[in-house]
């Protein structure tokens, strides 16, 4: 009797194991559960923080976005502005070359455009409104040179912006050369200069060397009126009765029935007057 109570104490009943089974079961099944969720919300939670960070090329591109690249007519238009802003009137050549620098680079990027074309015009009006007036002449003829690119010279062409101190009048006849006063007052117009030369007068030569020789006045575009007696001037042309010759720089007006010419620079406005009596500049 004794025997049969200790061998059925040491086993367990088949319903108590059959239990035991089922509740290790529900537990793996719990823990499973468990750890399926935090896997998943771990996942979740890398996903989250990769969608949150940009990515390298996402960086690349807003740092490209905030950093442009330079504008390379900058340097180019800030030298006119200054120019245009406070003229020097120091060195034609560096204020030629400022402006070609613009047009050329605006030409490497794209053309040039309307608003640095009118920027140029501007500059090349305020020059000659502060400038002296060789000076302009000198920006004038460098920047329709050989050297210069096209367009820079068709903008200044275009802007006829070298203004005339003393315009030629109305109805001034296009001529070279002449004479009057009876042979004694001779004339010649080129692009460069006008010149008179007078054989007979009464008043002092300039210089007093040039005494009983040919008297001769040369007036320049800016320039002002040389007298020497070095060389003389010969005319075919006759003309004793008054009227004005011009060409597009200079001109020369013929008064009291061919006795008095006067020439001058339409651009500066200076030249002389000649007739038997005096000889005067201006």
């Amino acid at each position: 009797m004794s025997e049969n109570n200790t061998s059925h104490n040491r086993g367990m009943s088949p319903g108590l194991k059959a239990v035991l089974v089922v509740l290790g079961i529900i537990l793996s099944i719990i823990i499973f559960l468990i750890w399926s969720a935090i896997i998943r919300g771990g996942a979740d939670l890398v996903a989250n923080a990769e969608s949150a960070t940009p990515t390298e090329s996402e960086t690349s591109g807003a740092d490209n976005t905030e950093e442009e690249a330079p504008d390379p007519l900058a340097q180019p238009r800030a030298s006119v502005i200054a120019i245009v802003d406070a003229p020097t009137c120091d060195s034609a050549e560096t204020d030629t070359n400022a402006l070609a620098e613009l047009v050329t680079v605006s030409e490497q990027n794209g053309g040039l455009g309307d608003d640095d074309r009118q920027l140029i015009v501007d500059t090349l009006n305020k020059i000659d409104d502060s400038c002296p007036k060789d000076f302009t002449l000198d920006v004038a003829n460098r920047v329709s040179g050989a050297g210069v690119p096209l367009a820079l010279a068709q903008i200044s062409d275009e802007a006829d912006w070298v203004t005339k101190a003393r315009p030629a009048p109305d109805g001034a006849r296009p001529l070279t050369d002449f004479n009057t006063d009876s042979l004694n007052i001779h004339c010649t117009m080129d692009s460069t200069q006008a010149a008179c030369s007078i054989y007979t007068y009464t008043f002092p030569s300039v210089p007093e060397s040039c005494e009983t020789y040919t008297q001769t006045y040369t007036v320049g575009e800016a320039s002002d009126t040389n007298e020497l007696c070095s060389w003389r001037i010969q005319s075919s042309n006759n003309r004793n009765a008054n009227a004005v010759y011009a060409n597009d720089t200079f001109a020369c007006e013929v008064t009291g029935g061919g006795s008095t010419v006067e020439c001058w620079s339409q651009l500066s406005g200076k030249g002389f007057t000649v007739n038997r009596n005096s000889g005067t500049t201006f």
